[in-house]
């Protein structure tokens, strides 16, 4: 089996010009780095991956952090991200933090030392911004504002909530309600949050009646869902418009039925993330769909080019949600 010295020795170069053709760092001449290929190539080297990640000081793995992978959105974002890091040649550790902010710490710590190359980081905790800020190391943001040196991947969420108040208002809703996060949810500085805002507006411009009721997110707990929503339809017994994230948009869908209400003349809904989850349900539930996978190509670009040291342009990238119409609004 060919080493780097044999390389070296073959295409008449050091062995740290080797290092460089093979890292992609520093400067080498382009005829240089051809009859290194070339070496490569003639003598079927293929460099010990964990030899090559010492050398250079590298794990060769990236962390990707969410409060908990049994959420179909989050279980979907890891799926993607793990495909596309592999496709680059990195390993993926998958880091569920359980809204724990010591679980939270423990993962940026493994970034500082090195344990890590980078962090993908969607959890929903309150751990100090600062905290991040200060450690000027690879991490991305997923739909989280982590101040203005991290890069953050999200979508329009604002144009979202705008498209769900809109497909209500169509439909002849006068009477919605609206599933938020609890207070210590909202003290997460995410631009998620936007969506509440902009859905209660759009509301009250066109004078219809609008309830924001608080619930756990995101969490993957179903009996509470099923609670949550049974409760629903025995305390507010005259809405006939519901916006709620996936989980809770199935479980109110499931308790309508259960109440004999006709969907979508009694009650109509709108759910938000879109996932694969709800594929199964009937009728089909119109969604605000999140490009999950076009989320997670992005914030690995975003943490592979933080890692090589590469400039970052965008550190907001903002991508669309769609509207797809189902069965549970008029328009379907």
């Amino acid at each position: 089996m060919a080493t780097i010295q044999d390389v070296a020795k073959h295409a008449q170069v050091g062995v740290g010009t080797v290092s460089r053709v093979l890292s992609g760092k520093g400067y080498v001449k382009e005829e240089t780095r051809q009859r290194v290929q070339a070496s490569i190539e003639a003598l079927n080297y293929t460099p010990n991956e964990m030899a090559r990640n010492l050398f250079f000081q590298k794990s060769g793995i990236v962390a990707v952090i969410v409060p908990e992978v049994a959420h179909p959105f989050f279980a979907q974002f890891v799926n993607a991200a793990e495909m596309v890091l592999c496709e680059k040649g990195y390993q993926t550790m998958i880091c569920n933090t359980y809204y724990e902010q010591n679980y939270e710490q423990r993962y940026l710590e493994m970034l500082k030392r090195r344990r890590v190359d980078g962090i993908i980081f969607g959890a929903h905790t309150v751990l100090d911004i600062s905290q991040y800020e200060n450690i000027r190391l690879p991490i991305v943001a997923l739909d989280r504002n982590l101040g203005e040196n991290i890069p953050r991947v999200s979508v329009n969420h604002r144009a979202g909530g705008r498209m769900a108040a809109e497909e209500l208002i169509r439909s002849g809703c006068r009477n919605v309600l609206q599933f938020v996060g609890s207070k210590s949810d909202a003290e997460v500085s995410t631009p998620a949050n936007e969506r509440h805002d902009v859905f209660a507006e759009a509301m009250e411009q066109h004078g219809i009646a609008c309830r924001s009721v608080s619930v756990k997110w995101p969490t993957a707990d179903i009996p509470y869902y099923q609670t949550v929503a049974s409760r629903l339809l025995e305390d507010y017994p005259d809405i006939d418009g519901v916006f709620a994230t996936d989980l809770m948009s199935m479980a109110v869908l499931q308790a309508a039925l259960l109440h004999r209400k006709r969907i979508p003349e009694d009650l109509k809904l709108v759910t938000y993330d879109g996932t694969s989850s709800i594929a199964l349900t009937y009728p089909r539930i119109t969604a605000i769909v999140q490009p999950v996978e076009r989320l997670a190509a992005e914030a690995v670009k975003l943490v592979v080019d933080l890692i090589h040291e590469k400039p970052v342009e965008n550190k907001d990238v903002k991508l669309q949600a769609v509207l797809r119409p189902g069965d549970t609004t008029m328009g379907g």
